[in-house]
């Protein structure tokens, strides 16, 4: 590596903003991107059976050829072995120690794709401060998970004994264990390099109810002028533009979108638009009423845990949630209706907008009023302008320059914090992850830039910036080849089943592929482990007593060699209570009698978490797989 490569790595793809020097291993181990896949030291013979388990019950393939797929993939894994390394021994060692330091705190930046190193004691500082908002947050006595359960499943049962939903649905929109965590990705574009605070909700109570309102209302967004849905659609939309004279171009964003939606106005604009649609009924058995029931639920579940206390927010959509993108959208397209009718000066000739970023054509003159206009319009929404410069406006990712002609010409633009660093080519994803890496980026070269000489300056662009991430000439010219082969090659008409999704082990993974296509089955691969699994670790852990959807197993404290091994959705806690008393009902835990008969006891330390899974058909394929493997003397049944 040159020296300007060096610089190009110290400075672009990894800040350590934290006090602890980086080793040159550890330095070259972040510069790879916490998206680099690392190649897997042994074959997730877990994984891939559990998969093609999922496969066989989604599909409902007859005995006969569930049989044969799993003689084909047995045969397959019996043979396979592991792939040779993609890392150097000091790089792994470099993993290792940057993973085990407690002192710091690895972290994507905002945005561009840069790897950020921080003192941990400097990210709970920054994280601290967001939470002193008191306009914004407030802290609480105690953990509300409880209650916001009970509301749910009550909610639930009355749907389910109204007959609206069948148990399936039931148990599919049932709550899940997961506390709601707050962590922080750093701007470090700012000056001090502030977090932008981030929610996770997945599998939280109200996760599984998120999903499924947000297919039921994401056909709602689309139907409107005004609304554009990435790049390439705001080219399309921009590029037969001209300005008239006296005219310019502004852009507005909202200030915190989620934080300001009031969740009663919102809900109601929602429950209008659905009494409106006519094709509801093919999409849901809910009535507008129910949803926004359920809609309610969802947004007002605001809270969340740092370090272990408990905090909520005080107003506003809660932030992680799936389904709160959808309703910002459906509420921000009432708010610019009215702002756009109400205008009493000119108003603009183009407003497009995606989500809380909007693009305006507008006369100059007119431009300060409309801007105290929009801000009066909503007391919940208020906007910050950015005007053009030099004739140019940034917008998502595009340049729009105004020509001489009146005419507009459009460029990719990257912001100043972009590193142009891509999925490198030594990672350990298939071959079609990296080659669809070039077809992205080719694809908006084609249709963004409105000019030939901008599409070959950003085609230029892409193959210096990805022959930097090690992308050889010939998978420039094997992506070319082979959009041509997909743009030629429609449905064949040929009936394809449910798709399965599996770890990607190079020379596995592929001849398990060529399999299920046999069988009509479309797989997918996902990387094993990515640099991100390894070092990214910004939310609380859970602690292992209230870990949920896991495979476990229970040794004795005692000079005994029984085991037990069983799956469970509830969290372990109540599984080892379960175990040390009698069943109020039923069978007694086979652990509890063996516990009572030698006078053995078990302490929560000596339970093991075997595996994660939050899916219960897989979970318990994974218990079936365990059982089977360590032969566990205390379980009833074989696996």
């Amino acid at each position: 590596m040159t020296q300007e490569d060096n610089i190009k790595v110290e400075d672009k793809w990894v800040k350590n903003l934290s006090s602890r020097p980086l080793t040159k291993p550890e330095m070259d181990v972040l510069s790879k991107g916490l998206n680099f896949a690392i190649a897997p030291q042994e074959v997730p013979i877990v994984e891939l059976i559990t998969a093609t388990e999922s496969a066989i019950r989604n599909n409902n393939l007859a005995e006969t050829e569930a049989e044969q797929l799993r003689m084909k993939v047995t045969a397959t894994l019996s043979s396979a072995k592991p792939p040779p390394s993609n890392l150097t021994p000091q790089e792994m060692k470099a993993i290792t120690s940057l993973s085990q330091d407690q002192s710091i705190t690895i972290l994507p930046a905002d945005k561009g794709r840069c790897t950020v190193v921080l003192n941990t004691s400097d990210y709970q500082d920054k994280i601290i401060t967001l939470l002193k908002d008191t306009n914004t947050y407030e802290s609480l006595k105690r953990d509300p998970t409880s209650g916001y359960k009970k509301k749910i499943i009550d909610y639930l049962k009355q749907l389910e004994k109204d007959k609206v939903i069948n148990s399936t649905a039931y148990f599919r929109l049932y709550p899940g264990e997961e506390i709601p965590c707050l962590y922080g990705l750093p701007k470090i574009h700012k000056e001090g390099a502030p977090l932008r605070p981030i929610v996770s909700s997945i599998n939280s109570v109200t996760y599984n109810i998120a999903k499924q309102l947000t297919n039921i209302l994401a056909p709602l967004v689309g139907n409107t002028p005004h609304h554009i849905e990435n790049s390439k659609d705001f080219a399309n939309k921009a590029k037969h533009l001209r300005m008239a004279p006296g005219e310019t171009l502004v852009s507005f964003d909202v200030t915190s979108l989620f934080t300001c939606i009031p969740i009663t106005e919102a809900v109601e604009t929602v429950r209008t638009r659905l009494e409106q649609d006519s094709d509801l009924s093919n999409r849901t058995n809910f009535t507008p009423d129910q949803i926004c029931t359920l809609l309610g639920l969802c947004l007002s579940t605001t809270y969340f845990k740092f370090r272990g206390n408990f905090y909520r927010q005080k107003h506003g959509c809660a932030m992680g949630s799936p389904v709160s993108p959808i309703v910002a959208n459906l509420y921000m397209k009432e708010m610019e209706k009215r702002a756009l009718d109400t205008f009493n000066g000119i108003p603009p000739s183009h407003w497009i907008r995606y989500v809380d970023d909007t693009f305006v054509k507008i006369q100059l003159e007119e431009v300060e009023a409309f801007t105290k206009h929009i801000n009066s319009v909503d007391r919940n929404i208020k906007f910050t302008r950015e005007d053009a410069k030099d004739n140019k406006l940034p917008f998502l990712d595009c340049l729009v320059s105004m020509e001489g002609d009146g005419s507009l010409n459009i460029e990719v633009y990257r912001k100043p914090t972009h590193t142009d660093q891509y999925l490198l080519f030594d990672s350990h994803h298939p071959l079609e992850h990296k080659l669809s890496v070039i077809r992205t980026l080719q694809h908006r070269a084609e249709h963004v830039p409105t000019k030939t000489d901008g599409k070959h300056k950003e085609q230029k662009h892409i193959k210096d910036a990805l022959q930097n991430c090690g992308y050889p000439n010939w998978a420039f010219i094997k992506s070319a080849s082979k959009s041509k082969r997909h743009a030629t090659e429609d449905s064949d008409g040929k009936i394809k089943r449910k798709n399965i999704t599996i770890p990607y082990v190079a020379g596995v993974s592929e001849k398990l592929k060529r399999i299920f296509s046999k069988h009509k089955i479309p797989v997918h691969f996902k990387p094993n482990q990515t640099l991100k699994q390894r070092l990214v670790h910004p939310k609380d852990k859970t602690p292992r007593p209230n870990m949920s959807g896991v495979v476990y197993a229970v040794q004795c404290s005692e000079e005994c060699s029984d085991l037990y091994i069983r799956e469970t959705k509830q969290p372990l806690h109540r599984c080892m209570a379960q175990h040390r008393r009698a069943a109020a009902s039923g069978q007694d835990s086979a652990v509890h009698l063996h516990l009572v008969d030698k006078g053995h006891s078990f302490e929560d330390q000596n339970v093991h978490i075997l595996d994660k899974e939050n899916r219960w058909f897989e979970r318990g394929v994974k218990e079936a797989i365990y059982v089977k493997r360590e032969k566990p003397t205390l379980n009833r049944g074989g696996g």
